[in-house]
Order: structure tokens, then sequence, then C-alpha cells
């Protein structure tokens, strides 16, 4: 019953449903089922904006699943994909970033380099690119992402695989204009790059941030004075990725450093392999940089695994 009122988009009935059913196998229960029900009340409460909720149902259900299928079943690849969205809607970019890193590890593993749900993921990790403007490879990931889409196109549109019309409204409706106008800004021009400007998915964006408007403010936004550009950003390549991390943890700038040593991650995974000395590195400076945020449980664990693996 759980599963078909999240089907048909009873969000709260659903949280409801999936909450009772963890409670009548146990609340300490570490039985599959409950990681099962974690999952789908993380969605409910996604669907109706408790991120904070979604993300510890999301993790408390990746460690059932951890301890009882191991660490890389397909049921943990999408407790990492639920926390990142969670963590994305919060505004938590750089938790985001390192959610949907390993779940992108999860499903491509599961399903191959070139399955659409893995192609999706890298879709959000683009959407992370366009909203901070750190990923000097942003333009590759998103033709990669255009290329597959094209080939059988899951949603009507391209931004709405990108996630970016429910991402601007929620910039919107939490009254944060200045960041949902930059990241209209920053999409449009990359689309225009990427597209040519009079491809159709830059009049879908355009239309769909003017609906957005209108419907939550109750004007129209005036996207034909608007400036089809960028703000200038550091361009951040693989040789100096340590000295800017250094930079920006000098200056305070915790979550852009935090940024960087993801954005370092991934491509070390890339090109090294994911059991690389290089990797091993990067997730240590990673957990001293968490331990100034006061986030010692996510560095606790990053060292478990480290410990693990390498």
């Amino acid at each position: 019953m759980a599963d078909s009122a999240l089907a048909r988009g009873l969000w709260d009935e659903a949280a409801g449903l999936y909450q009772r059913a963890i409670e009548r196998y146990g609340n300490s229960s570490d039985e599959p089922i409950v990681a099962d029900c974690l999952r789908g009340l993380a969605r409910a409460n996604i669907a109706r904006g408790r991120f904070v909720e979604a993300e510890k149902a999301a993790n408390r259900g990746l460690a059932i699943d951890e301890d009882y299928w191991g660490g890389g079943c397909s049921q943990v690849g999408e407790s990492y994909f639920l926390m990142a969205e969670a963590a994305r809607y919060q505004g938590a970019l750089g938790r985001a970033e390192f959610f949907y890193l390993e779940a992108l590890t999860v499903r491509r593993a599961h399903l191959g380099e070139d399955h659409i749900d893995v192609v999706w993921i890298r879709a959000k990790i683009a959407l992370l690119g366009l909203i901070h403007g750190l990923y000097p490879d942003l333009d590759v990931i998103l033709r990669s992402c255009y290329e597959a889409y094209c080939v059988r196109p899951p949603t009507s549109e391209f931004i709405e695989f990108l996630d970016l019309p429910p991402t601007l409204r929620m910039l919107i409706s939490q009254k944060r204009q200045g960041e949902a106008d930059e990241l209209y800004r920053s999409a449009q021009a990359k689309l225009e790059q990427l597209l040519g400007r009079n491809n159709v998915e830059c009049a879908n964006l355009a239309r769909s941030y003017s609906h957005i408007q209108r419907e939550i403010l109750g004007t129209a936004a005036s996207l034909s004075t608007w400036h089809k550009s960028v703000l200038a950003a550091p361009v951040v390549t693989e040789e100096n990725f340590q000295r800017k991390a250094d930079e920006f943890i000098a200056h305070g700038q915790y979550g852009k450093a935090e940024s960087v040593y993801l954005l370092h991650l991934r491509i070390a995974r890339e090109r090294y392999g994911e059991l690389s000395p290089e990797v091993r590195h990067i997730l240590l400076d990673y957990c001293t940089l968490l331990r100034r945020l006061e986030r010692e449980g996510e560095a606790a664990a990053i060292e478990r695994t480290v410990a693990k693996n390498f």
C-alpha cells in the first residue's frame, strides 16, 4: 500500500504507511525490509520537502543494507542517491557530490557505463557544476549526458533530465532569487554553447523559468534583458587542486574547499581507479576537512572505508 501511495503521488499517506511499517517491524530492526521502507520514507520526505528527515532515513537504510548485503549492493547505491538528492536540496553541495559519486560507483558496477540510470547521476553532478561553477570538465559532462539522453529520452525535455526546473523552483520558493538567477544564466549559457542559441532546450529553459517566476512571484521574469553569461570562476586543474583547496581553507571557505576535494576525488577515481593511492590520499585529506566542519561521523565512516579497502 505504501508503494502504491508513493507511485500515485500521495506523499503524506505514503510517509505514514512507511513509518507504520517500520514501527511494526521494530525501530531497531536490521531486516532488509526495514531498509526498503526507510528508502520509501526518504522518497516521500523528499517529495514533501522534508530533506533532513529524508537524508536520515536513507542513511539508516544504507547502514542496514551494508551490514546485511555488503557495500556494493544496488540497495546501497540507491540509498546514496537519495542522500545526495536530500543534501542537494538542503544546499549542501559538497556532501551531495560525495553521495552522488558513491551512488555512481555502485550503479556503474551493476548497470554499466552507458545505462541511462548511470548517465542520470552524471546529469545530477553536471547540475552541481552549473550551480557552483568549479568543474573544468563541465562541458564534457554535459555533452556526454545530452548524447546519451538523445538515444532514448527518459523525460520530455533535457532540462528536466538535468533537474533544472525543480531546482529553480526550490530556490525561488525559498526566496533565494539571486542564486536562482545565477543558475538560470549559467545553464542558459552552457546550453547555448552546447546546442546553439536557437535550440529548443534553450527556449524550454526560458519558458520554464518564466512560468516558475509568474507562478510563485506573480510576475514574469524579464529574461530578454539578462546577459547570457556566467560570472567568472577560478579554473581548477588537476595540478593545482591541493593549492586551491588550501587557499579556500586559509580563508575559511570550507564549502568551496570541499567542492575542490570532491572534484579531485572524482577525476582521480576515473583516471587512476577506485583503489589507487591517489584516491586514498584525497580521502584522508577530505576527512581532515570534515573534522574542521565538525562532521565527525562522516569523517569516521570514510576512514573506516579507507582502512577496509586500501
